[in-house]
């Protein structure tokens, strides 16, 4: 058998795509434009699997070794124990953002530029953010060889990594979908009599044990609209318009879809140019543009399976779509700042976290920055600022010119969600396997995060609440958090810095089962708790029981998988999804 021929297209080609998989995009996109502006054209290019040239100088150097071992002579190839430092790139903080060369070298093919690669993070484990394809990644600065000639890799701290390189086609025309004026149907529900009321009350008493039913109980086939499964489908990730509170976003494995509650045989499938895909992480950036970020899985010729990331903007209210970037690695949380008109991306492996900023439509981010273990979430703070979370700590950012790292509190815990209060500023950060709630108050900043241990096992969500009352007799007002575990939903007033984590108010779901989600409504007044079968609802002032929905019967509901819950816009409308369904509950009488 001959040897494969290597051209000057074939080694720059795996130069390239070593500097994606690596980090290094800015030097990706300059060899690109001085060699060949599109090299995922080239025709070999879908047969090249992930890592391709460290692979291949691997089996050189055992090759070399195995050679001087038959010869009894010696390695033409010896580099020395000492290497460098690994990571020195972005060890520093004066080299720690990735900056960006020239605008004349961001010119676009196809709608799709160079990007250096985010790393992708790690997925929750009691509760499923649905991220994508479990894998593991290789990084370019931190790769040993053992004595099986196979590369060493740390474990992903969740199971799931990244693969970057990407084919940039042509985004599909999509057609619009006009938004109709029907109802959804009549709620069925018995009227109780009317409660007492219960702003005395103790505040941390109310439950369903109290023998106190709800004032309303809504007969689910009148008030739901049903999303049901598809054949190879599964919904992971569910989105009101902003604008228009009939009007759902559907996203997930081969799913993007913008649906009309009121009549389900309308729908807009988004033509985002991909084919077998999940959905990692999706956000609408106005009225009429969503953020999309993807993943593709498609088999080679040689039956390897090869994994791509995107990210995509759907524009145009649904006419049109184009790819932002096509190296932009596994995005596992998308953010969008309206006031700045600017999209937050990270990406994480077990290894390190990579943010990016994007704005003007540009296929380059305008700031990127690593942080120095896996992030997996974040929350604009300003126009300006955010905050991430991660491996052992939270960060705040501020883009100032560059990108530049305000704050970093070190904590031990796998800090999973993080939200904030403009308010009260006020960062809260859950870290679920640990069972550990997090505050931080940016006015008391020595404090650092101050944690508070959940009370209740299998915890596993934490929202904030944007309901505000007035200041109480310590002169201060109180700031509202909500979490659920296994006894029900907590409400939490964490205003105090010298007393974080004051219980509010505890309301207890039905013995045999437990709360799995749950969502504060927009106005902040209601408290939504999902279990594995009902939708329950209180108010979080006075703890009135307002709403009991019931799971249809015969839906053949799969009870273990991931459920959220998410209001409309107008808090008219409930989404439930739970087993890769959506069942929509109206709240209208």
């Amino acid at each position: 058998m001959p040897v494969e021929p290597l051209s000057s297209n074939v080694v720059n080609y795996l130069v390239w795509r070593y500097l994606q998989e690596s980090g290094f995009g800015n030097a990706a996109v300059q060899l690109s434009r001085s060699w060949y502006h599109n090299p995922d054209r080239l025709p070999f290019a879908k047969h090249v699997s992930s890592h391709a040239l460290i692979h291949i100088l691997q089996d050189g150097l055992w090759f070399d070794k195995l050679q001087a071992e038959v010869k009894d002579g010696q390695r033409r190839y010896q580099f020395g124990r000492d290497h460098g430092r690994p990571f020195s790139l972005h060890s520093t903080e004066s080299s720690m953002l990735d900056q960006q060369p020239p605008p004349d070298l961001f010119e676009e093919t196809n709608g799709t530029g160079a990007d250096a690669p985010a790393r992708r993070g790690p997925t929750r484990k009691k509760q499923k953010k649905t991220n994508g394809i479990v894998d593991r990644q290789v990084n370019g600065d931190a790769m040993d060889i053992d004595h099986n000639g196979s590369l060493q890799i740390t474990p992903s701290l969740r199971g799931e990594s990244e693969a970057v390189v990407s084919d940039a086609e042509s985004p599909s025309v999509v057609e619009e979908i006009p938004i109709s004026t029907l109802s959804i149907g009549q709620s069925t529900y018995i009227q109780t009599e009317e409660h007492p009321p219960w702003e005395n009350e103790d505040p941390t008493s109310r439950g369903l044990e109290s023998g106190y039913p709800p004032r309303r109980e809504l007969n689910a086939p009148q008030a739901t609209n049903l999303i049901a499964k598809e054949p190879d489908k599964e919904i992971t990730h569910t989105l009101w318009d902003p604008s228009a509170p009939l009007l759902l976003l559907t996203g997930g494995k081969s799913l993007a879809r913008l649906q009309d509650i009121t009549d389900l045989r309308r729908s807009l499938n988004f033509q985002i140019p991909l084919n077998d895909f999940s959905v990692t992480a999706v956000c609408f950036t106005s009225n009429e543009e969503v953020a999309i970020a993807a993943r593709e899985e498609h088999i080679n010729e040689q039956g390897d399976t090869m994994k791509t990331d995107k990210l995509i903007k759907v524009i145009d209210a649904g006419r049109d779509s184009r790819i932002i970037s096509s190296v932009v690695g596994m995005v596992s949380t998308l953010r969008w700042n309206p006031s700045s008109r600017t999209l937050l991306s990270v990406s994480t492996t077990d290894m390190a976290g990579s943010i990016k900023i994007w704005t003007n439509d540009d296929t380059m981010p305008a700031f990127t920055a690593f942080a120095e273990s896996a992030i997996m979430d974040a929350a604009w703070m300003t126009e300006t600022e955010f905050v991430v979370c991660g491996l052992n700590l939270v960060q705040v950012y501020q883009i100032d010119g560059e990108l530049k790292l305000l704050h970093s509190f070190k904590k031990e815990g796998t800090w999973e969600t993080v939200k904030y209060d403009p308010m009260h500023r006020i960062i809260i950060c859950a870290a679920f396997e640990e069972e550990l709630m997090g505050v931080i108050y940016l006015d008391v900043t020595s404090k650092g995060i101050q944690t508070t241990k959940h009370p209740d096992k299998f915890f596993s969500g934490m929202e904030l609440s944007s309901l505000r009352q007035p200041a109480g007799d310590s002169g201060r007002a109180p700031c509202f958090v909500g979490t659920c575990a296994a006894a029900g939903a907590y409400v939490w007033d964490v205003g105090d810095s010298e007393d974080p984590f004051r219980e509010y108010r505890h309301f207890a779901v039905p013995l045999a089962t437990q709360a799995r989600c749950l969502a504060f409504s927009n106005s902040g007044e209601l408290v939504a708790v999902g279990t594995k079968d009902s939708v329950l609802i209180w108010k979080v002032v006075g703890g009135a029981y307002e709403v009991k929905w019931l799971w249809t019967e015969g839906s053949d509901l799969e009870q273990e998988q991931e459920q959220n819950l998410s209001w409309n816009h107008d808090d008219s409308m409930l989404a439930f999804s739970i087993g890769g369904q959506v069942a929509v509950i109206n709240l209208q009488e």
